[in-house]
Formats: structure tokens, C-alpha cells, sequence
């Protein structure tokens, strides 16, 4: 009869279920691509008001190339607001509705590479950003694919409607803390976060919270997540209708707003 064998692990005694038994064990999480910048386009704030708005932000990125190694991600825009407004009243599941908004942002993804093709640049899906990123950076300076998290069919119910949550400011987030990325920068059509008239530089999410829903220029699932986050600790929100910041932010000076967890 053969004697049963025991591989060797801190967690052979122990319930995954437990966390105060696994916690002691944990490790700092190693930072994949510490190098990484990651830029979220606004479907609605950028690609929505079409050349005027979105050809002055690709020319601002492409001469960035040189000096930065980008992940460019891009939402979803007005029609995934159509296309969800018509799944609800279909009475379709949030599975099914995050599938529907995920293809809008996947189109202005293609948009954004086609428009950088000349450069090396292209679209990636989810799959190639999970798996084949940094091949991809190793042979072009930026990669292009959709800010909205792959879910799909899974996405759970929220608490409250039936629209998914994990929509394109989370998966943004989501993607660079993952890859344990330098710096996450989203492009919005707002300067960053306003306390009156006033632009605030610094605020902390229980700040931004204080505020109210509408001073945040993210979703407020963002908040969240940067609080929980094992490796970003902020994310900087800039106006792309205002030439030169995005520039400015991805070099590290003080432009829009920078939102950090406290």
C-alpha cells in the first residue's frame, strides 16, 4: 500500500476561509510592471465629441512615446448608454448588459489604435492584456484596449438596479493595480475635483466623499477600490481639453487632481 504524502505548505493545516490564519503568511505583492503607465480615455468626456476633441489628446499621447510605455484604455461612451437603456427595458441581466456596454468601449479602442497605427501601436482584448502585455510593450511603446473590466456574463447583480458597476473607471483602476503600474491617469473633460469654485490638487477619498457624488470626476466604486488596493495608492484625473495636461501629468507635475486613499 503507498504511504499517503503531504506537500509541504504553510497552508496544509489551514481554511482558506479563515483570513486571520492566512493573513501571517501573506507576502508584499511583487509589482508585475512597475514601469507601466496606464491612461484612461473618457468614452463620453473625449471620444464622444469626435475630432475636435479626441485628435489633439492621440497626437498629445504619440509624442509621449518616447519617453513613456503606456497602456492606453478607453470607456465607453453614449451609445453604451443606449444599448443598456434598451437592455433594461428588455429586462436583460447585468451579465448581459456588461457584455453590450463592453463592445461600445472595445469600438473606441479600435479607434484610438488606428489612429496611432503609424506608430507601432495597436489593439489588444482583454485576453492579450492579461497574458501578452509585455511582449507587446517590448516590441511597441503603447498598447491600446477597452477600460471596461471583461465580466461579462458573470457580473454580478448590484444591490440597487440592475446596471453592472464595474464599468470603465473601475476597470481602469482594476488593470493598473493588477500590474502594479507607476501611474494611472484618467482623461476627463473636467479639470479635476472642485470644492465650490475652487480646484482642489489633493484629496483623499473620505475628503472627495464629503463632497458629494457629483464633485467626483470617477466612479465612486473607484474609491473603493484604491482604499483596498495592494499597490496603487492614487490616480491622477486631468482635463483633456486642455493641451499639455496629460503631458504634465504622466511627468509627474501638479495638473488636475490627484486622488489618493485616506
Amino acid at each position: 500500500m503507498t504511504a499517503a504524502k503531504d506537500v509541504p505548505s504553510a497552508l496544509m493545516r489551514q481554511t482558506l476561509l479563515d483570513r486571520d490564519l492566512v493573513k501571517p503568511i501573506e507576502r508584499p505583492v511583487i509589482r508585475l510592471l512597475p514601469w507601466l503607465e496606464v491612461v484612461a480615455i473618457g468614452g463620453t468626456a473625449i471620444v464622444d465629441r469626435g475630432a475636435e476633441a479626441l485628435l489633439p489628446v492621440v497626437e498629445e499621447l504619440r509624442g509621449l512615446l518616447s519617453e513613456h510605455r503606456m497602456l492606453i484604455l478607453t470607456g465607453a461612451g453614449i451609445r453604451a448608454r443606449h444599448v443598456l437603456g434598451v437592455g433594461l427595458d428588455l429586462g436583460l441581466p447585468t451579465g448581459v448588459l456588461a457584455s453590450l456596454a463592453s463592445v461600445e468601449a472595445e469600438q473606441n479602442g479600435h479607434l484610438v489604435a488606428a489612429l496611432l497605427a503609424a506608430y507601432g501601436v495597436s489593439y489588444l482584448p482583454h485576453g492579450g492584456v492579461a497574458h501578452q502585455l509585455a511582449v507587446h510593450l517590448a516590441a511597441a511603446r503603447a498598447v491600446v484596449s477597452t477600460a471596461f473590466p471583461p465580466y461579462g456574463l458573470h457580473e454580478v447583480t448590484p444591490r440597487v438596479g440592475k446596471l453592472p458597476v464595474h464599468r470603465s473607471d473601475a476597470g481602469t483602476f482594476l488593470i493598473a493595480d493588477a500590474y502594479g503600474a507607476a501611474r494611472c491617469v484618467y482623461i476627463k473633460d473636467v479639470d479635476g475635483v472642485h470644492d465650490g469654485d475652487k480646484l482642489v490638487p489633493r484629496v483623499s477619498t473620505s475628503e472627495l466623499r464629503e463632497l458629494g457624488p457629483a464633485a467626483s470626476p470617477v466612479d465612486g466604486l473607484v474609491l473603493e477600490l484604491l482604499e483596498q488596493a495592494k499597490n496603487l495608492k492614487e490616480i491622477q484625473v486631468v482635463n483633456g481639453l486642455t493641451p499639455g495636461a496629460v503631458t504634465d501629468a504622466l511627468g509627474a507635475k501638479p495638473v488636475g487632481t490627484v486622488i489618493y486613499a485616506g
